[in-house]
């Protein structure tokens, strides 16, 4: 029992110290034996399962609409699902119509995955697109995508070869921390195209009622979506495409087990010292 009351009475920088390393130490390269296993929800699972429904030369469209201050929960779902297109070989149109920030972030991200020797062979304009920024509200958007999508956004290549309007997109998945995407999810209604999102973890609440009615048809919530993606693609294809997604979520995962560790131990301590009759 010497060692309870030792425990009291241990500094408070030392507990600072071990929630600090319980954060990092997932994070740093080499202590991938401490990635935490994930099982994927439905709503991840249901944007996974429609990708891997499609065949070769379908297209998908990406809504690429936030920005850096976003990334840490974001990106990384962006690239799991890109590699993941790349991999069933669909096109890809990666529009940054509501953020203009957030386009080098893109940019630069679909340049680093290119240049990995599976994707190395594919070429823009063939294969994927980007559409820079166009400032379109998404309602004009929508519409000018169901008369003609090349038109809508000025662009031309031979990844438009079969595309020419909304009904050639197979999926539409907008990934954004705000409320930009509303007017997709309302008007998904009359034009019946299949859209799915990749929202913050804060925001993620407010959508779930839309995958329920069928106006989503897959959701992604937060840094656990897509660490629940990156498996999803790394078991499917045999590939390591665990990425920060998953050694973020294994750095939260831990730190709060040693946060409800510390807790723990301190109602024990109190208990005891209770029993004693100390105060």
């Amino acid at each position: 029992m010497n060692v309870l009351e030792k425990l009291k009475n241990l500094d408070r920088r030392i507990i600072y110290l071990l929630v600090f390393l319980s954060i990092i130490i997932p994070l740093i390269p080499g202590f991938d034996f401490l990635k935490f296993p994930v099982s994927a929800s439905k709503e991840t699972k249901a944007i996974f399962d429609i990708i891997e429904g499609l065949d070769e030369g379908d297209a998908v469209h990406i809504d690429f609409a936030f920005t850096p201050t976003q990334k840490a929960e974001l990106l990384p779902f962006f690239e799991a699902f890109y590699k993941h297109c790349m991999l069933k070989k669909v096109k890809v149109f990666i529009y940054y119509g509501a953020s203009v920030n957030g386009m080098p972030l893109g940019k630069e991200t679909v340049k680093r995955i290119m240049q990995r020797p599976e994707f190395s062979h594919m070429e823009e304009g063939v294969d994927y697109l980007n559409m820079e920024y166009i400032p379109i509200q998404p309602d004009i958007q929508i519409f000018g995508m169901v008369s003609d999508y090349k038109g809508t956004f000025k662009k031309q290549g031979k990844i438009f070869d079969g595309v020419e309007t909304l009904d050639d997109i197979d999926l539409i998945l907008g990934i954004s921390g705000s409320k930009w995407h509303q007017p997709l999810i309302d008007m998904q209604i009359r034009f019946h195209y299949k859209f799915a999102m990749a929202v913050t973890a804060v925001t993620g609440p407010d959508y779930i009622p839309y995958f329920q009615t069928g106006q989503l048809c897959g959701l992604s919530n937060g840094l656990r979506g897509a660490a629940e993606y990156e498996m999803l693609v790394s078991k499917k294809y045999d590939v390591d495409y665990y990425g920060t997604a998953t050694k973020g979520l294994s750095s939260l995962t831990f730190s709060h087990l040693m946060i409800f560790g510390l807790i723990f131990l301190g109602n024990i301590i109190y208990f005891y010292e209770r029993k004693k009759g100390g105060k």
